[in-house]
């Protein structure tokens, strides 16, 4: 290690603080003729007060010590093992557990006299490990190299070996990381290539949420291997009885159908139905034959009604927009002819009402008496005075009985809501709406959607606009013709996507309504096995503010009444539970606490789904493993070949240990051993000062 000394004043300062250290010296000890030292003694003393003299003043000019130094750094081997189902598949099961597993420590054992050895699994994760079971449920080989980079920058990696059937079912493609690799990254090649028969449930398609009594669709994928002239009967079954069956005939051996079952909603409820293919014989595996999946059959549907003056083609288009989301009823009524109850719907729109022609407005002081979400679409026989006593956040003054052709110029500080970038370039070009002639007063309550552009001035006139008043949702288009938009979407697109997803927006925001509950607890309703079920809960007081003093008691309970009792821990003013992973199954849970003089109360269900991924693809695709090794200039060996590997890894000229130089900066003052010199030397002059009888 070499070392030398920086500072910022000239070195001819260093001769300055050494004349300081012997003046101070030579007058402390020379000055007077008298005293009782001997020579030896007053020379000794003179020393150390000059050394102390002039280190002190030396510390004045802030030296600091510039150190070189070189470190030796072995080569490390990086060892990556595939932890996944797909692994012991089939017959591969008993020569995993037994022979390789036995072959593998024996191939760590000689690495480590060698070598810096870390051994990982990988599948759903990448993490340190050396037993390995092969459970994971998922594969992300290109996960390796993200971890080499995130743990190992800046290390000698003399190689990299990965040992697997090069099956994966996530991350990307492995062989587009390895070509970047300056690191050889050698391949173990696991599993057998050769397809062997087997039928395999490969894909399922289906809605999460349906409604009651609806019929909903569930596309099977059915994949067969060497199974050509064979027949099976695939079935779907819920609650113990067959609701679909079907049967299949394999025409060749890499067999695929996809089959459509329609399957009726009969009850409410979270559902668990399971998919199975018959078995053939000598199947490699029975695993991937059956599937569950689970879907949520509702009876919720948000019921709009759309009240017209008179028929309309902005009505049609309205009416067509919104039953395109599944989650509204539509029904569309003239006003002189509706005999029906506005308690029923979750949202009334009404078209050119208050009409110039109508005197009976009771059902619209109805509408606004109990506070219910509205949509008024403006037009030439609309009652804007009418409209304006509704008190709905904009008042209208009519300049004229003119009408303007107004485009959409989208106010980019509206947030009641979002659209997508395309929504907002559509609305740009579509054609005009027929808008009145008037200025507009805006409550400050009330957001605009979309200004009125007027030709090529954008102008301060809402074109659409909500405003939220108390528990009253109410939106405004200011003219008619929104059935162009319609059009013109399509005309651009060929669709009417942009236009339904756009009217679908403002009726969630007008229809939803908020939750004003004391206690609320959040989970996903749908998980997969592998992951863990993780509740957020909020407890509010009586001014709504957050807090979280009282603990929670939050319990879960399976299919067969066994309770998990839980307390949530405290994030922030709010309450996480990470429960971990459960089994496949249906669970409810209720969570319970209690503030004040009250008792709250929440409770709901989620169900955890089956992953099958690794039994999807029971062949192991070894010229991945081969390419990833080329490209990286490494090789791939099987098993039975690790002798070689390790003869290889032995004989690469390039894997030895490197030396890294660096420099290192440090002040000089901040020594510790420094400082007791200091003390040493002091102590030193004054014990043979004392020695001598002098203070």
């Amino acid at each position: 290690m070499n070392f030398n000394f920086i500072f910022d004043y000239p070195w001819w300062f260093v001769m300055l603080c050494l004349l300081l250290g012997a003046i101070a010296a030579a007058i402390l000890y020379y000055r007077n003729k008298s005293d009782d030292f001997s020579l030896l003694q007053k020379r000794l003393m003179a020393a150390f007060r000059f050394a102390v003299i002039s280190l002190l003043s030396f510390f004045l000019l802030s030296p600091l010590l510039k150190m070189q130094v070189t470190q030796r750094q072995e080569p490390i081997m990086l060892f990556f093992q595939d932890n996944s189902q797909s692994v012991i598949v089939g017959q591969d099961s008993a020569f995993i557990y037994d022979t390789y597993n036995e072959e593998i420590r024996r191939f760590f054992a000689e690495l480590e006299s060698d070598y810096v050895l870390y051994t990982h699994a990988f599948g759903e994760e990448v993490r340190e490990l050396r037993d390995y079971d092969y459970q994971d449920r998922q594969t992300d080989i290109s996960e390796i190299f993200s971890a080499i980079e995130t743990r190992y920058t800046n290390r000698n990696i003399g190689a990299v070996v990965i040992a697997s059937d090069g099956i994966y079912n996530r991350g990307r493609n492995p062989i587009y990381q390895s070509t970047s690799s300056y690191t050889p990254v050698y391949t173990i090649a696991l599993g057998d290539t050769t397809p062997r028969k087997d039928l395999i449930i490969n894909r399922l398609r289906h809605n999460r949420i349906t409604y009651l009594n609806n019929i909903f669709p569930l596309e099977i994928t059915v994949e067969a291997r060497q199974a050509m002239g064979e027949n099976s009967r695939l079935r779907v079954i819920h609650a113990g009885q067959t609701v679909f069956e079907q049967r299949v005939s394999f025409t060749s051996d890499a067999h695929f159908e996809t089959i459509t079952a329609e399957l009726e909603a009969t009850e409410t409820g979270i559902k668990r139905y399971r998919v199975e293919i018959e078995p053939i014989e000598d199947e490699i595996t029975l695993e991937n034959n059956t599937q569950d999946f689970f879907i949520e059959v509702i009876d919720s549907r948000q019921k709009i009604l759309i009240m017209a003056h008179s028929p309309h083609p902005d009505v049609g288009a309205l009416k067509f927009a919104i039953e395109d989301n599944e989650n509204y009823e539509v029904e569309v009524a003239l006003f002189d002819e509706f005999d029906g109850s506005l308690e029923a719907y979750n949202l009334i729109i009404w078209h050119q009402i208050p009409n110039r022609l109508q005197r009976d407005l009771s059902l619209l002081n109805q509408a606004m008496r109990e506070n219910m979400a509205q949509l008024f679409v403006l037009g030439p026989q609309s009652n804007i005075a009418g409209l304006n006593r509704l008190q709905t956040g904009i008042q209208i003054n009519l300049r004229s009985s003119g009408f303007n052709d107004s485009r959409a110029d989208i106010n980019e500080n509206f947030n009641l809501f979002s659209v997508s970038p395309e929504i907002k370039q559509l609305l740009s070009v579509l054609p005009p709406l027929s808008t009145t002639f008037a200025n507009y007063n805006l409550s400050p309550a009330t957001q605009v959607f979309a200004w009125q552009r007027i030709g090529n001035v954008s102008t301060d006139y809402p074109l659409i606009a909500f405003s939220e008043v108390g528990e009253r949702k109410t939106g405004i288009i200011m003219g008619e013709g929104i059935w162009r938009w319609r059009l013109g979407n399509f005309a651009r697109e060929g669709n009417h996507r942009a236009f339904n997803d756009l009217v679908s927006r403002m009726v969630q925001y007008l229809s939803v309504v908020e939750d004003k509950s004391f206690f609320r607890v959040n989970t996903q309703n749908f998980i997969y096995e592998n992951q863990p079920v993780i509740f957020e809960a909020e407890l509010y007081n009586r001014s709504y503010e957050l807090i979280n003093e009282p603990d929670i008691n939050l319990t879960i309970t399976n299919e067969d009444g066994v309770e998990f009792d839980y307390i949530p821990g405290r994030t922030g003013n709010t309450y996480t539970l990470n429960a971990g992973v459960f089994p496949v199954g249906e669970y409810r849970y209720r969570a319970r606490v209690e503030f004040g003089n009250e008792t709250y109360s929440a409770d709901g269900i989620f169900t955890v789904s089956p992953l099958n991924l690794e039994s999807i693809n029971t062949v192991a695709d070894h010229s991945l493993l081969y390419q990833m090794a080329q490209n990286s200039g490494a090789k791939m060996f099987f098993p039975a070949e690790l002798d070689l590997l390790l003869e290889e890894i032995r004989n690469r000229q390039d894997i030895r240990p490197v030396l890294y130089t660096q420099h290192e900066f440090e002040d000089l003052i901040n020594l510790r051993w420094i400082f007791f010199l200091l003390l040493a030397l002091l102590t030193v002059e004054w014990f043979i000062r004392k020695y001598a009888g002098s203070y």
